[in-house]
């Protein structure tokens, strides 16, 4: 769960599609999927032919817990992360088109947690203290914005995890970010479940700035889990006290989470954006569909303007190359 309550818990997934969706098809079908999930309330569906005031909305929703956005042939699907992680998503699109969408990724199984919630949180805690990790703000944020900017791009092939978190790490170094540079990597735990729920984990590396591509190829294979600091976990009174005055700085330097090769008939390009919450509150996603891999980029619009978000981004792909 996000440790900062100020900030919605939300994932997107842009879907390109061959024809345009009905919108009254998509309310029967994001109806039909609350109810047999159990989750309340019966969707959202709105229709704006601007894509980009389309995401900044839904990526700003707090209920329901999916809602969808039709913009032309592309269809935005958000969903409130603690109901339904990144894979999750592919199973949503699916039950709005009728048509598959799977993904290669096998998950982590049961790799063990680095450490319990409750040491986590302490761990964070004086992590923050005494060696925070690196932040990073672009030049053309608006400090009144209350929604996020979305970027994206496409790269022919399909980078592993891996190399776009050693790419990321380079461009962050031309940004500014050249110590204590923590990556968060968010990955499933499993992915054989018929019913959607949130089965996301986090790797985390610290000091990614230090690791050479070898490492960081290591570490995503074999590093344990994270457990998530909760607001409202458990702790002492410090410690809670701790969690709500330093939740926004709690979390990495990046958030980087890939969906995998994905597999979805009828579907032209897709686009992963992961959650923002914490430190730096910028996310990079990927997805590969065929032979290319749409990347993103996601930021606090008081902290990041699209054109410099963008220049980010063209940054992670130089460092690819």
């Amino acid at each position: 769960m996000n440790a900062d309550p100020s900030i919605a818990w939300r994932i997107l997934l842009t879907a390109g599609l061959e024809h345009a969706p009905d919108p009254a098809g998509l309310r029967a079908a994001l109806t039909s999927l609350h109810a047999a999930q159990g989750w309340p309330g019966d969707g959202l569906v709105l229709v704006d032919a601007d894509l980009a005031a389309l995401r900044r909305h839904l990526g700003g929703l707090r209920a329901p817990v999916v809602a969808v956005g039709v913009a032309g042939p592309r269809l935005v699907v958000t969903a409130d992360h603690a109901a339904v992680d990144g894979l999750g998503l592919l199973s949503v699109l699916a039950a709005l088109t009728g048509s598959p969408a799977t993904s290669s990724a096998r998950g982590v199984g049961d790799r063990p947690d680095a450490a319990g919630p409750a040491r986590t949180v302490v761990r964070r805690l004086g992590e923050v203290a005494l060696a925070p990790p690196a932040r990073v703000r672009g030049t053309g944020g608006d400090v009144h914005a209350d929604h996020d900017t979305y970027v994206e791009t496409t790269v022919a092939g399909s980078p592993r995890t891996a190399h776009l978190i050693a790419a990321s790490v380079r461009a962050l170094a031309g940004v500014g970010a050249t110590r204590r540079v923590a990556v968060a990597v968010g990955v499933a735990r499993d992915v054989d479940h018929e019913r959607i729920a949130d089965r996301s984990a986090l790797l985390r590396l610290r000091g990614a700035e230090r690791l050479t591509p070898d490492e960081i190829t290591a570490l995503v294979r074999t590093a344990p889990t994270q457990a998530a600091p909760a607001a409202g976990g458990t702790g002492g009174a410090a410690v809670r006290l701790g969690l709500r005055v330093l939740a926004p700085r709690l979390g990495s330097t990046l958030l980087v989470s890939h969906l995998g090769t994905v597999t979805a008939p009828g579907v032209t390009s897709l686009a992963f954006h992961p959650v923002t919450a914490g430190g730096s509150g910028l996310s990079l996603g990927a997805s590969t569909l065929g032979d290319a891999t749409t990347l993103t980029l996601r930021a606090r619009a008081r902290s990041w303007g699209h054109d410099d978000l963008a220049r980010l981004l063209d940054r992670v792909v130089d460092a690819l190359a």
